[in-house]
């Protein structure tokens, strides 16, 4: 008996008056901690428990994060999670060191995108539709409601601030260094109008079925930034070779984006192994940063070698980059039991689980009662 997810089935069924659950089915962490799909007969809710969480900067900002997609994508054609209920109960009832955040969703279509690759057009193009959508709203909604906005060259400035903090390290080549600097103080590829971003683009948050894009979760980092840094993430969750049909798609879509934001979304996405690296001297992790460091050496011989036969060699996708720039840490996950990792079974997962253009030029098939 997975009694964690029990207990989590329990408390969803206290949260909401008009909401009383008969069934649950445990659904897969996804990273986010104890997961239940609970149903009533008339409707189904997704309950999630999590240790860690700033309620104002997680949970709390993703229910008015919620209400202004909804006001500024009332015709788009992907879903986004709407918070139906949070709550907090202490550490004794779970069995851990801090309180638990109980939130209560919808459950959004599709499945997340996972450790597969996106390889086909369809799917690679419908991604940049949705960011193409997310990027050209008008941002004022969202400074209004207090969420982060970005000025362009604050966020140049920071991007060269870590690339100095890299340096120190002494794990950079120079040649990379030297590369990074000078495409990083260009002003005019860092001149362009801040926008409305997803800033949380992973494989736990893209939605998608056989054929295109269904919903985006973790839309609580949303805010007004460089639309690069979506793209930079998304990039990320797509096979190298369906890449340049992302990026043209995304200027079909979106033709009045700025020139450079497909040359700074390549840039970022190559700055991930930077970020990599000052992660792990942050942790101080003396394997990470070793690890780090010939990641480092190996994407500069492929970068800057040259084939003396044949066309030069094009750099083979670093890891993927870290789509929140400048987020509130990541809450901790709420350990499952051991009984909960085992008797899977993913069509479950894929049927119910959980999440004007201001531009310039595993759960079981069983039902159980809580």
């Amino acid at each position: 008996m997975n009694t964690k997810a029990l207990k989590l089935a329990a408390v969803a069924a206290t949260m909401l008056e008009d909401f009383s659950p008969t069934e649950w089915v445990p659904l897969p962490s996804l990273g986010l901690g104890i997961r239940v799909l609970v149903d009533d007969g008339q409707q189904q809710l997704v309950a999630t428990a999590q240790t860690g969480l700033d309620r104002s900067a997680d949970t709390g900002s993703a229910a008015e994060a919620g209400r202004i997609y909804d006001t500024m994508y009332p015709h788009a054609g992907f879903a986004w999670p709407h918070l139906r209920a949070i709550t907090e109960v202490d550490a004794d009832y779970f069995g851990t060191s801090t309180s638990t955040t109980v939130t209560l969703i919808e459950p959004l279509p599709g499945a997340p995108v996972g450790d597969q690759s996106i390889a086909d057009v369809a799917r690679a193009s419908s991604l940049a539709q949705a960011l193409a959508t997310l990027h050209s709203a008008a941002p004022e909604s969202i400074s209004d409601a207090g969420f982060p906005v970005e000025d362009p060259s604050r966020f140049q400035f920071q991007l060269l601030e870590r690339l100095d903090q890299a340096a120190a390290t002494g794990r950079v080549p120079s040649a990379l260094l030297q590369r990074w600097e000078e495409e990083f103080e260009k002003v005019a590829l860092w001149r362009f109008l801040a926008t409305p971003i997803h800033g949380a683009i992973d494989e736990t948050t893209v939605y998608t079925d056989q054929e295109r894009v269904l919903a985006l979760s973790g839309i609580e980092r949303l805010r007004v930034s460089d639309p690069a840094i979506d793209l930079a993430a998304a990039s990320a969750l797509i096979d190298p070779a369906a890449v340049p049909t992302f990026f043209s798609e995304y200027r079909n879509s979106r033709p009045r984006a700025d020139e450079h934001v497909i040359t700074r979304a390549e840039l970022l996405a190559e700055f991930a192994v930077l970020d990599w690296l000052l992660e792990a001297v942050d942790s101080g992790d003396e394997e990470a940063i070793q690890d780090a460091g010939e990641l480092l050496s190996s994407f500069n011989d492929v970068l800057f070698s040259q084939d003396t036969s044949g066309p030069s060699v094009t750099a083979t996708d670093p890891p993927a980059p870290s789509s929140d720039h400048d987020s509130a840490p990541v809450a901790e996950v709420l350990p499952e039991d051991p009984e909960s990792e085992s008797g899977s079974a993913p069509e479950v997962e894929s049927l119910v689980d959980e999440g004007a253009e201001p531009d310039e030029a595993d759960p079981t098939d069983d039902s159980h009662r809580p």
